[in-house]
């Protein structure tokens, strides 16, 4: 398992990542399993640099390395089964716009825009910090609600889908 599917998989279930210098700090600690903490040991390094950012290039040289957002055919297929009205059409380019105003290479602003909206079309309550008001690129501007440490936040994470309480949704 890489490190972002590893993020992946622990902010789903409910964990907040977050580094303190070269520690990675997951609360609750108390619900990881040993099998997390071994994929915690052995992704160490490569956890730290997804969350400060450090492994991959800026957004307007090169997409993301995982792209955890790009949609699979299946969903592709689920997310278009329905025909797109004119308010749909308009969230879209909305979110689009804002991903790129937000330094998001535009394929990237694309697919993560296709995935919000089979978010909304699965009634997903989760966000991404791209969305929300409170997020400057790299940075969180409310890290107390949000369950992190520091505002510092990585490109990878700042595109994962999660649960957070500090979210406020960004007016367009």
């Amino acid at each position: 398992m890489g490190a972002g599917d590893l993020l992946m998989e622990l902010k789903g279930e409910g964990f907040a990542i977050s580094t303190v210098g070269d520690r990675l700090v997951i609360r609750p600690a108390s619900k990881l399993t040993d099998t997390l903490r071994a994929a915690l040991r052995a992704g160490k390094p490569e956890l730290l640099a997804l969350l400060a950012g450090a492994a991959a290039p800026t957004a307007t040289t090169a997409p993301l390395p995982d792209r955890p957002y790009r949609l699979a055919p299946s969903e592709a297929d689920r997310a278009h089964a329905q025909p797109w009205d004119d308010a749909t059409c308009a969230r879209f380019v909305a979110r689009v716009t804002v991903f790129l105003r937000r330094g998001v290479a535009m394929n990237d602003a694309d697919d993560m825009a296709e995935r919000l909206h089979l978010r909304d079309v699965d009634a997903d309550e989760r966000v991404v910090c791209l969305e929300c008001s409170h997020f400057w690129p790299g940075r969180c501007g409310n890290p107390a609600l949000a369950g992190l440490m520091g505002a510092e936040i990585g490109r990878d994470l700042a595109a994962l889908l999660q649960r957070c309480g500090g979210f406020k949704e960004r007016s367009v």
